[in-house]
């Protein structure tokens, strides 16, 4: 897939493995070259071609960005309406889910529009108990330069959508 000419696509799949898995992962490697994935709950794409995320309970990811910045982020529709739909008719409707690929930049202060997308996401969950002790407090983001993208991939299922 391109970044610029599947972009429309791109930004649907994202929205739909979010909005029915409500986290993603993101995959970074260590400094003696291990792989480690990090569940995250908070990520929003921009359609400047990048991601940022919400970093706060992470400790493995900042570690390993010191000496590889590179990371992949993987979402999946995990929504049993479409898995059930595409299971009956033996072909998916769109893609499963994605695989972004890029390079990470610094903390930093998250500014007050991508506050507000975070309160929007959370919803009224965020007055709940569980919700203040979780979720106060998420003030700092990190970036990330998309560079690549690749669906999920069934190729029995999906041969018409690639």
């Amino acid at each position: 897939m391109d970044l610029h000419q599947d972009w429309d696509v791109i930004k649907t799949v994202f929205s739909e493995a979010l909005s029915s898995n409500r986290h993603c992962t993101i995959g970074s490697v260590d400094a003696n070259g291990n792989p480690h994935i990090t569940p995250i709950g908070f990520v929003f794409l921009r359609d400047d071609k990048t991601l940022y995320y919400f970093e706060q309970y992470s400790k493995n990811l900042p570690l390993n960005f010191k000496t590889n910045r590179n990371v992949c982020v993987s979402l999946v529709n995990s929504g049993a309406k479409f898995w059930l739909s595409s299971l009956a008719k033996g072909r998916f409707a769109s893609f499963p889910g994605m695989r972004f690929y890029g390079e990470v930049g610094d903390t930093r202060q998250a500014w007050p529009d991508e506050l507000a997308c975070l309160r929007k996401r959370i919803g009224p969950l965020q007055y709940l108990k569980g919700g203040r002790l979780i979720w106060s407090g998420l003030e700092t983001v990190r970036e990330i330069r998309l560079t690549g993208v690749e669906p999920v991939r069934y190729p029995r299922m999906m041969e018409h959508l690639l």
